[in-house]
């Protein structure tokens, strides 16, 4: 299996949509809101087609307070970058005000909410379809996809044994297996009587992918046999999820990668205004005029650079 998306939690739109565009390249994918609640923004980022396992979300939460990490949560962001590009991107972080730490293959540093990104070196590069245009990142070096994240929990053993009986994949030495080199490495929590409060930049689920609707409903059927914390099925419209909670009380999803975001409007043209799957078409008037008295405008994420966040 591999990665479908990783979704986090996000304080400031603009800040937010000036990181991953500006400085890291990302294409803004979908400008959409919470299909639970259309009070809050959702905010999608990948390549140029939005190709699942490239996909970075955020829910944006205005008055979203500090996060606790306690005994279960996901830690990073692990996003693979072309072999020999690492020279170029520490420049670039650099000139933006954002530090750097070398790490093996690779370096980390930290979005405005204090989310750690790793960047990790592989040998992909994006093929011309998958490049964003002017985004002053040569195609060489652009982020190709997602590569993982860390889950910390109270029993790894129980995590480990969650994701191999499941869905299947090999676990070893606490590092969930996936495709391509990605991976979900797991820690035993160092604070395990701390409860878990979500905040600025905490992660809410990782998403891994699916081929077939057949394939989803095959582990929602398994997932019954095995009686796990089934949390909801639900339609996206641009995939189709299972939500499933581990052992730590960590929400992992099952994603389809079909339709895709290209489902309701052309690919030339996603992100580019309020992007909403065809069932929700029917509230558009109702989620633009509650978004206009918050002062927002759809378009904000692609209106010329002025400055990039400290």
């Amino acid at each position: 299996m591999r990665t479908h998306h990783i979704s986090l939690l996000a304080r400031d739109a603009q800040r937010n949509i000036d990181f991953y565009t500006r400085v890291l390249g990302m294409r803004l994918v979908k400008n959409s809101v919470n299909q639970e609640n259309i009070r809050i923004r959702h905010l999608f980022y990948g390549d140029y087609l939005g190709t699942p396992g490239s996909v970075v979300t955020f829910f944006v939460v205005p008055l979203l307070g500090h996060r606790t990490d306690g005994k279960h949560f996901f830690n990073n962001i692990k996003l693979s970058v072309p072999n020999g590009s690492l020279a170029f991107w520490k420049q670039r972080l650099a000139e933006h005000s954002v530090s750097t730490t070398d790490i093996e293959n690779g370096i980390t540093f930290q979005d405005p909410d204090d989310v750690e990104i790793k960047f990790l070196q592989t040998s992909e590069r994006l093929t011309d379809m998958r490049v964003v245009p002017d985004n002053g990142i040569p195609a060489d070096y652009q982020i190709t996809h997602l590569m993982g994240t860390e889950l910390h929990v109270p029993d790894p053993e129980a995590t480990a044994a969650f994701f191999q009986n499941w869905l299947g994949i090999s676990v070893k030495d606490d590092v969930v297996e996936l495709d391509d080199q990605q991976s979900i490495e797991l820690f035993e929590s160092d604070q395990p009587d701390v409860k878990t409060r979500f905040g600025r930049g905490s992660i809410d689920h990782i998403a891994l992918q699916a081929p077939t609707k057949a394939d989803l409903f095959r582990f929602w059927d398994i997932a019954k046999e095995q009686h796990l914390n089934i949390e909801e099925y639900a339609d996206r419209g641009w995939f189709k999820s299972l939500y499933v909670r581990d052992p730590g009380d960590n929400r992992i999803e099952i994603a389809t990668t079909t339709p895709g975001f290209s489902l309701e409007e052309p690919i030339l043209t996603m992100g580019q205004g309020l992007s909403l799957p065809p069932k929700f078409e029917s509230q558009r008037a109702e989620i633009m005029a509650f978004y206009a008295k918050q002062g927002v405008d759809f378009s904000e994420g692609v209106r010329e650079a002025t400055s990039v966040p400290d």
